[in-house]
């Protein structure tokens, strides 16, 4: 079967391929993981060309099906993902809430508030404002006054 001339917007870059519909999916894949590094599992295909599939290019999908000599060369797609893997944490990040009770009991502070449904924006915002040393000072030497005046 023809190669057809394909242009592959990948973030800023545009890369020029020649796709072999009767390699199906997989092959187009290749062809993309070894000109951008992004693994196959990675990668998000759509559309750019009009007559093309809908949404994201499933793996199922059969290239030789598509009616590609109506599309004006070159025909288009844009591609997402990222080359470079997530990195695990060094250290794992262990909530409060995951902490066993008797862990749990030997924190001197708590780290914000309870969430009532809807106030984990101030609970962010007080976390945020508590590091400020004279803020948090200022709130511990406050004594209110007896009048609701």
């Amino acid at each position: 079967m023809a190669a057809y001339k394909t242009l592959v917007k990948w973030g800023k870059e545009s890369i020029e391929i020649e796709m072999d519909p009767s390699q199906g999916v997989d092959g187009l894949k290749q062809t993309l993981q070894a000109r951008t590094g992004v693994p196959k599992d990675r990668m998000k295909i759509m559309p750019k060309s009009k007559g093309l599939w809908k949404g994201v290019l499933k793996d199922t999908q059969d290239l030789t099906a598509l009616n590609l000599t109506g599309i004006s060369p070159p025909i288009q797609m844009l591609m997402m993902g990222s080359a470079t893997l997530p990195v695990e944490p060094v250290k794992k990040t262990v909530f409060l809430e995951d902490l066993p009770p008797e862990e749990a009991a030997k924190m001197v502070e708590p780290s914000g508030l309870v969430n009532l449904g809807n106030t984990c924006y101030l609970n962010s915002v007080t976390q945020c404002l508590r590091v400020i040393p004279q803020l948090r000072d200022g709130l511990k030497s406050y004594t209110p006054s007896s009048s609701n005046g």
